[in-house]
């Protein structure tokens, strides 16, 4: 019997943060976790275009979305493969931080949190590995690629 390909989804989020290095994260109404601006990427869509594309839509901001940090590899038995790239979307200025207007028909809060604090409980527990990852690779200039396996 021939396998047949997997079906793979693409989504893109941009790591933010303010002055004292917390991270911007938002509060899905969809969904149980917090998580970092970000979505699916659209066809004919660049997964850095995507991460642009849903800070802008989700927080009314629009700061230079920057390098690469994160390309992880997600399986999830049954269902195929998630493909999620976050990318370094800076230090957000006191006007930006101001200026941020979330939308509401996706989520209902947002705030700025310390990473050593998003692991208990606050973010999906898939990613917690995937975080860190990105926080390591902002710290050291340096991508990682990652698999992980629910």
């Amino acid at each position: 019997m021939k396998p047949s390909p997997i079906t793979v989804t693409a989504s893109a989020a941009a790591l933010l943060s303010n002055a004292a290095g917390e991270i911007l994260i938002v509060n899905p109404t969809y969904k149980p976790f917090w998580n970092l601006p970000g979505g699916a990427v659209d066809q004919d869509e660049t997964p850095e275009d995507a991460a642009a594309r849903e800070v802008r839509e989700e927080l009314g901001i629009n700061p230079p979305i920057g390098r690469l940090l994160v390309h992880a590899w997600i399986t999830v038995p049954g269902r195929g493969a998630q493909v999620l790239y976050i990318f370094d979307g800076g230090v957000l200025s006191p006007d930006e931080q101001a200026a941020i207007t979330l939308q509401r028909s996706e989520l209902s809060e947002h705030r700025f949190c310390p990473p050593d604090s998003m692991e208990d409980g606050l973010i999906p527990p898939h990613l917690t590995e995937v975080w860190q990852a990105a926080l390591a690779a902002r710290f050291e200039q340096h991508p990682r690629v990652l698999t992980v396996r629910l």
